[in-house]
């Protein structure tokens, strides 16, 4: 009996192993990706959120420790890179930087414990940023699918 040779087998058999590698050799496209979904969704959100029209102060042992701009939770609103990832970007409020910036005080806000316990329960604010952001979580979704085949069919061209 004969052995039947099968023509460009070996091509074939490097081109699907690298089709796995696709997550590591794109990992810049990918995060670059991310970031601009991510960067829709903030924007999305933040628009759900209007400025105060004046600043807060923040008080401890009855001194003024901290006055916060009007509108600091809404650009503190941002997608950025997760540390230890090379791919993965959150979406949710950032603290540090500048004051104008920092989101510092967004956990009292959503909570609702601003100035001591159930001291602003019920204000405009509370309750809003994680249903928000869960609300966008769809439109990252359908974003990163389109995304990610038009990047990986454009990636599967090079390999040929």
């Amino acid at each position: 009996m004969a052995a039947d040779k099968v023509e460009g087998l070996d091509k074939l058999m490097r081109k699907l192993k690298r089709l796995g590698d696709w997550p590591k050799e794109q990992h810049k496209e990918i995060r670059r990706v991310n970031r601009q979904i991510g960067s829709r969704a903030a924007k999305t959100i933040k628009a759900q959120f209007t400025g105060r029209g004046r600043d807060f102060a923040v008080y401890k042992n009855g001194d003024i420790q901290k006055i916060i701009p009007s509108g600091t939770l809404r650009r503190s609103i941002k997608a950025f890179n997760a540390k230890g990832s090379r791919t993965n970007v959150l979406l949710g409020v950032k603290r540090g930087g500048s004051v104008r910036f920092d989101g510092y005080f967004a956990g009292w806000v959503e909570s609702g414990n601003v100035g001591g316990k159930g001291r602003s329960m019920g204000s405009k604010r509370q309750g809003k940023i994680i249903p928000a952001i869960k609300g966008v979580r769809r439109l990252i979704q359908t974003g990163q699918v389109a995304e990610y085949r038009i990047l990986y069919e454009r990636w599967v061209k090079k390999m040929k």
